[in-house]
Protein backbone atom coordinates (compact mmCIF):
# COMPACT_ATOMS: atom_id res chain seq x y z
CA UNK A 1 0.00 0.00 0.00
CA UNK A 2 1.34 3.53 -1.17
CA UNK A 3 2.15 5.80 1.97
CA UNK A 4 1.44 9.76 1.63
CA UNK A 5 3.66 12.19 2.47
CA UNK A 6 1.72 15.58 2.57
CA UNK A 7 4.13 18.83 2.57
CA UNK A 8 3.49 22.42 3.97
CA UNK A 9 5.08 25.25 2.42
CA UNK A 10 5.41 24.27 -0.75
CA UNK A 11 6.19 26.75 -2.74
CA UNK A 12 9.73 27.74 -0.67
CA UNK A 13 12.76 26.58 -1.35
CA UNK A 14 12.66 23.56 0.59
CA UNK A 15 9.47 22.91 -0.71
CA UNK A 16 10.31 23.07 -4.73
CA UNK A 17 13.27 21.11 -4.13
CA UNK A 18 11.12 18.41 -2.52
CA UNK A 19 8.76 18.66 -5.98
CA UNK A 20 11.44 18.19 -7.95
CA UNK A 21 12.44 15.15 -6.18
CA UNK A 22 9.45 14.06 -6.11
CA UNK A 23 8.92 13.45 -9.21
CA UNK A 24 11.60 10.88 -9.31
CA UNK A 25 10.72 9.34 -6.27
CA UNK A 26 7.65 6.93 -7.20
CA UNK A 27 7.96 5.00 -3.52
CA UNK A 28 5.19 7.37 -2.01
CA UNK A 29 1.81 9.40 -3.25
CA UNK A 30 3.10 13.54 -2.54
CA UNK A 31 1.02 15.60 -1.68
CA UNK A 32 2.06 19.70 -1.74
CA UNK A 33 0.39 22.08 -0.18
CA UNK A 34 1.06 26.04 -0.70
CA UNK A 35 0.13 28.39 1.88
CA UNK A 36 -2.66 29.72 0.45
CA UNK A 37 -3.83 25.85 0.11
CA UNK A 38 -2.89 25.48 3.78
CA UNK A 39 -2.15 27.59 6.41
CA UNK A 40 -0.82 25.56 9.26
CA UNK A 41 -2.28 28.56 11.97
CA UNK A 42 -5.54 27.27 10.51
CA UNK A 43 -6.94 24.30 12.72
CA UNK A 44 -9.88 24.44 10.01
CA UNK A 45 -7.66 24.36 7.27
CA UNK A 46 -5.37 21.73 8.76
CA UNK A 47 -8.26 19.23 9.32
CA UNK A 48 -9.70 19.38 5.81
CA UNK A 49 -6.63 19.02 4.33
CA UNK A 50 -5.75 16.06 6.70
CA UNK A 51 -8.98 14.74 6.45
CA UNK A 52 -8.96 14.69 2.76
CA UNK A 53 -5.24 13.32 2.24
CA UNK A 54 -5.29 11.30 5.06
CA UNK A 55 -0.93 11.88 5.26
CA UNK A 56 0.92 8.98 6.86
CA UNK A 57 3.67 11.73 6.93
CA UNK A 58 4.19 15.47 7.04
CA UNK A 59 6.83 17.29 6.51
CA UNK A 60 6.64 21.14 7.69
CA UNK A 61 8.49 23.37 5.22
CA UNK A 62 6.21 26.28 6.30
CA UNK A 63 7.31 28.95 8.49
CA UNK A 64 8.12 32.74 8.91
CA UNK A 65 11.60 33.45 7.67
CA UNK A 66 11.98 36.85 7.68
CA UNK A 67 14.98 37.22 10.59
CA UNK A 68 15.24 41.43 10.48
CA UNK A 69 11.16 41.37 9.92
CA UNK A 70 10.43 39.17 12.80
CA UNK A 71 11.21 41.72 15.27
CA UNK A 72 8.39 44.34 14.10
CA UNK A 73 6.12 41.09 13.31
CA UNK A 74 6.65 39.21 16.23
CA UNK A 75 3.08 38.10 16.85
CA UNK A 76 3.00 36.90 12.95
CA UNK A 77 6.16 35.00 13.55
CA UNK A 78 5.40 33.47 16.51
CA UNK A 79 1.27 31.96 14.88
CA UNK A 80 3.22 30.65 12.27
CA UNK A 81 6.12 29.09 13.94
CA UNK A 82 4.85 28.35 17.62
CA UNK A 83 0.83 28.56 17.45
CA UNK A 84 0.70 27.41 13.60
CA UNK A 85 3.48 23.98 14.46
CA UNK A 86 1.29 23.46 17.71
CA UNK A 87 -1.78 22.86 15.45
CA UNK A 88 -0.22 20.63 13.30
CA UNK A 89 1.09 18.37 15.90
CA UNK A 90 -2.15 18.12 17.20
CA UNK A 91 -3.46 17.30 13.78
CA UNK A 92 -0.92 15.02 13.23
CA UNK A 93 -1.31 13.27 17.08
CA UNK A 94 -5.82 13.12 16.14
CA UNK A 95 -4.42 10.64 12.65
CA UNK A 96 -1.40 9.10 13.68
CA UNK A 97 0.86 10.95 11.31
CA UNK A 98 4.41 11.13 11.24
CA UNK A 99 5.59 14.62 11.73
CA UNK A 100 9.04 16.00 10.36
CA UNK A 101 9.51 19.84 11.01
CA UNK A 102 12.29 21.40 9.50
CA UNK A 103 14.14 24.03 12.29
CA UNK A 104 16.58 26.44 12.66
CA UNK A 105 20.43 27.07 13.84
CA UNK A 106 19.08 30.33 14.91
CA UNK A 107 17.58 28.66 18.27
CA UNK A 108 21.44 28.92 19.50
CA UNK A 109 23.21 31.97 21.01
CA UNK A 110 26.56 31.84 18.62
CA UNK A 111 28.36 31.24 22.06
CA UNK A 112 30.16 28.57 21.19
CA UNK A 113 33.10 27.73 19.14
CA UNK A 114 32.47 24.84 18.41
CA UNK A 115 30.01 22.70 15.99
CA UNK A 116 26.69 22.32 18.32
CA UNK A 117 24.98 18.90 18.65
CA UNK A 118 21.78 17.98 18.93
CA UNK A 119 22.21 17.69 22.98
CA UNK A 120 22.94 21.59 23.13
CA UNK A 121 20.53 23.99 24.97
CA UNK A 122 18.61 26.42 22.68
CA UNK A 123 19.06 30.02 23.81
CA UNK A 124 18.06 32.01 20.92
CA UNK A 125 19.25 35.56 20.99
CA UNK A 126 16.07 37.21 18.53
CA UNK A 127 12.37 37.05 17.63
CA UNK A 128 12.98 34.41 14.73
CA UNK A 129 15.07 32.15 17.02
CA UNK A 130 12.33 32.16 19.74
CA UNK A 131 9.70 31.49 17.53
CA UNK A 132 10.79 28.53 15.95
CA UNK A 133 12.57 27.40 19.57
CA UNK A 134 8.59 27.31 20.55
CA UNK A 135 7.90 25.73 17.61
CA UNK A 136 10.64 22.56 18.13
CA UNK A 137 9.06 22.21 21.91
CA UNK A 138 5.86 21.96 20.68
CA UNK A 139 6.97 19.13 18.76
CA UNK A 140 9.35 17.59 21.50
CA UNK A 141 6.71 17.84 24.26
CA UNK A 142 3.52 16.93 22.20
CA UNK A 143 4.05 15.18 19.18
CA UNK A 144 3.28 11.70 19.33
CA UNK A 145 5.75 10.31 16.59
CA UNK A 146 7.60 13.63 16.16
CA UNK A 147 11.24 14.97 14.23
CA UNK A 148 12.95 17.96 14.60
CA UNK A 149 15.10 18.30 11.95
CA UNK A 150 17.51 21.93 12.17
CA UNK A 151 19.27 23.20 9.37
CA UNK A 152 21.66 26.25 8.98
CA UNK A 153 21.93 28.86 5.95
CA UNK A 154 19.75 26.65 3.94
CA UNK A 155 19.57 27.56 0.08
CA UNK A 156 18.80 26.31 -3.17
CA UNK A 157 20.97 26.91 -6.46
CA UNK A 158 18.23 27.08 -8.93
CA UNK A 159 15.12 29.19 -7.15
CA UNK A 160 14.04 30.86 -3.93
CA UNK A 161 15.63 34.05 -2.65
CA UNK A 162 19.09 33.16 -0.86
CA UNK A 163 22.28 34.04 -0.20
CA UNK A 164 23.98 31.55 -2.98
CA UNK A 165 21.67 33.42 -5.76
CA UNK A 166 21.86 36.93 -4.65
CA UNK A 167 25.92 36.44 -4.75
CA UNK A 168 25.45 34.85 -8.40
CA UNK A 169 23.49 37.27 -9.29
CA UNK A 170 25.34 40.20 -8.22
CA UNK A 171 28.64 39.12 -9.39
CA UNK A 172 27.23 37.85 -12.97
CA UNK A 173 26.43 41.64 -13.34
CA UNK A 174 30.10 42.91 -12.62
CA UNK A 175 29.31 44.05 -8.77
CA UNK A 176 31.61 44.51 -6.48
CA UNK A 177 30.77 42.44 -3.37
CA UNK A 178 31.28 42.93 0.66
CA UNK A 179 30.19 40.39 2.33
CA UNK A 180 30.19 39.56 6.26
CA UNK A 181 33.28 37.81 7.50
CA UNK A 182 32.50 37.15 11.14
CA UNK A 183 29.45 35.08 11.14
CA UNK A 184 30.30 31.29 11.12
CA UNK A 185 27.71 28.43 9.62
CA UNK A 186 27.44 25.41 7.62
CA UNK A 187 25.85 26.39 4.93
CA UNK A 188 23.21 23.93 3.44
CA UNK A 189 21.58 22.49 0.09
CA UNK A 190 17.95 22.33 -0.54
CA UNK A 191 19.00 18.48 -2.13
CA UNK A 192 20.99 17.65 0.75
CA UNK A 193 18.35 18.52 3.08
CA UNK A 194 15.42 17.35 1.44
CA UNK A 195 17.40 13.74 0.75
CA UNK A 196 17.82 13.45 4.67
CA UNK A 197 13.96 13.95 5.01
CA UNK A 198 13.42 11.48 3.11
CA UNK A 199 15.98 9.39 4.51
CA UNK A 200 14.20 10.12 8.04
CA UNK A 201 11.07 8.67 5.93
CA UNK A 202 12.23 5.51 5.07
CA UNK A 203 14.24 4.77 8.47
CA UNK A 204 11.90 5.90 10.83
CA UNK A 205 15.03 5.75 13.86
CA UNK A 206 14.13 7.03 17.40
CA UNK A 207 12.34 10.26 17.65
CA UNK A 208 13.69 13.41 18.64
CA UNK A 209 16.15 16.41 17.37
CA UNK A 210 18.43 15.90 14.30
CA UNK A 211 20.82 18.15 12.86
CA UNK A 212 21.12 18.43 8.83
CA UNK A 213 24.39 20.81 8.23
CA UNK A 214 26.92 21.31 4.82
CA UNK A 215 30.29 19.74 5.35
CA UNK A 216 31.99 23.43 5.19
CA UNK A 217 32.11 25.30 8.34
CA UNK A 218 32.60 28.54 7.05
CA UNK A 219 32.07 32.44 6.96
CA UNK A 220 29.44 34.05 4.66
CA UNK A 221 32.44 35.56 2.99
CA UNK A 222 34.02 32.04 2.54
CA UNK A 223 30.93 30.78 1.26
CA UNK A 224 30.88 34.01 -1.43
CA UNK A 225 33.93 33.31 -2.66
CA UNK A 226 33.38 29.28 -3.31
CA UNK A 227 30.20 30.62 -5.00
CA UNK A 228 32.51 32.80 -7.21
CA UNK A 229 34.81 29.85 -7.70
CA UNK A 230 31.99 27.53 -8.62
CA UNK A 231 31.26 29.96 -11.51
CA UNK A 232 34.37 31.06 -12.68
CA UNK A 233 33.47 34.63 -11.85
CA UNK A 234 36.55 36.99 -10.99
CA UNK A 235 34.37 40.47 -9.25
CA UNK A 236 36.09 42.26 -6.02
CA UNK A 237 34.95 40.91 -3.01
CA UNK A 238 36.12 41.93 0.57
CA UNK A 239 35.47 41.00 3.95
CA UNK A 240 33.39 43.53 6.62
CA UNK A 241 31.95 42.89 9.55
CA UNK A 242 28.28 42.24 10.44
CA UNK A 243 26.97 46.21 11.28
CA UNK A 244 25.43 47.42 14.33
CA UNK A 245 22.15 47.32 13.52
CA UNK A 246 20.61 46.25 17.04
CA UNK A 247 19.50 42.73 15.08
CA UNK A 248 20.96 39.98 17.48
CA UNK A 249 22.25 37.37 15.49
CA UNK A 250 24.28 34.18 16.53
CA UNK A 251 28.00 34.58 15.26
CA UNK A 252 28.67 30.97 15.57
CA UNK A 253 26.06 28.74 14.71
CA UNK A 254 27.87 25.79 12.69
CA UNK A 255 25.65 22.48 13.06
CA UNK A 256 27.41 19.14 14.37
CA UNK A 257 25.66 16.17 12.22
CA UNK A 258 27.66 13.27 14.20
CA UNK A 259 24.33 11.71 15.50
CA UNK A 260 22.97 11.71 11.45
CA UNK A 261 26.18 9.75 10.65
CA UNK A 262 25.57 7.33 13.42
CA UNK A 263 21.92 6.70 12.13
Amino acid sequence: MEKTLLVTGASGQLGQTLQELAKKDTRYRWVFCTKAALDISDPAMLKEAFSAHRPDFCINAAAYTNVRKAEEEQGLAYKINAEGVTALVNQCNQQGVVLLHVSTDYVFDGQQSIPYTEEDLPNPLNSYGKSKWAGEKAVLQQAHHGYVIRTSWLYAKNHGHNFYRSILKKAQAGEDLQVVDDQIGTPTSTDELANFLLQLVQQLPEQGIYHCGGKKIQSWYEFAKDILNEHQLSVSISPVKTPEEGLKRPFYSALGTDKRQEE
